[in-house]
């Protein structure tokens, strides 16, 4: 049913701009297109399917009533999180048989720059809880046509797909149970990262990792996003060829982003 995490979105203030932040620091950026609701994107693809969407309001200082727009107020950054499924309509309504708030399937579309038509539908949260809980995706035209794969999806810096999300969380366990409520699993023990100062509980989606971190220390780095928009996916870890070490790419570097690039 989940197949794994389809894609991160980090919100920018200048589409432009954050692709040149992005291809200077080593990512290949493939323009994504046009929505109808105002906004526009590019794509940062990995071989494993899973991508970084860098999108951003058109006409950024009119007010809209798109769900992540009251996030630019606090900077933007990563936002929000898709979960690909196989059938929109049947995950919302376990989702809601479940208790949690979602909805759909809410049609979506994009323009592609060489005019190419992409659809897909959704299946989303009330607007309050954007980014506390990921949204789900299923593909309308084939999923090559949305996600650039192929020598679009390789990257200098030798990434070959993504490894987790972590979420930032005010409250563990009632995160946890929301988590294990949409996923359809009891949330496995909690366990504690010292590099983010935080308490986690780690829940496994396909071939991939969402990690629910609670700031343990007021000096976590988690705190400052908790603060700043709520609870929402605060650090990307990816994989890849050819390194022994990490490399740690920080927010200010990365559009508020914070990517983890580990060896495979």
């Amino acid at each position: 049913m989940f197949t794994g995490i389809d894609h991160i979105v980090i919100l920018v203030q200048r589409l432009d701009e954050a692709i040149r932040t992005y291809q200077g620091l080593g990512f290949q950026v493939i323009p994504g297109g046009e929505h109808p609701g105002g906004t526009h994107n590019a794509l940062v693809a990995f071989r494993d399917g899973a991508y970084l969407e860098l999108i951003a309001f058109q006409q950024p200082e009119r007010p809209h009533d798109h769900r992540w727009y009251r996030f630019l107020r606090s900077g933007g950054g990563p936002v929000d999180f898709a979960i690909g499924v196989e059938d929109v309509a049947a995950a919302v309504e376990r989702a809601r048989a479940a208790g949690l708030d979602y909805r759909g399937p809410v049609p979506g579309a994009r323009r592609r720059p060489d005019g190419t038509e992409v659809a897909w539908r959704l299946g989303v949260t009330a607007d309050e809880l954007t980014g506390e809980l990921p949204f789900l995706i299923d593909d309308v035209t084939p999923r090559e046509v949305r996600v650039p794969g192929g020598e679009a999806a390789r990257q200098p810096l030798g990434v070959v797909g993504l490894r987790a999300v972590v979420v930032a969380v005010r409250d563990l366990g009632e995160a946890a149970a929301r988590y294990g409520a949409l996923l359809g699993v009891t949330p496995p023990p909690a366990g504690t990262d010292a590099a983010l100062a935080a308490q986690t509980v780690t829940f496994a989606v396909g071939p991939h990792q969402i990690v629910l971190a609670y700031p343990l220390d007021p000096g976590s780095p988690l705190v400052r996003r908790i603060q700043r928009q709520g609870d929402g996916p605060w650090q990307v870890v990816l994989v890849a060829e050819g390194r022994d070490t990490p490399l740690v790419i920080e927010p200010t570097e990365a559009e508020g982003a914070r990517l983890v690039i580990e060896p495979v």
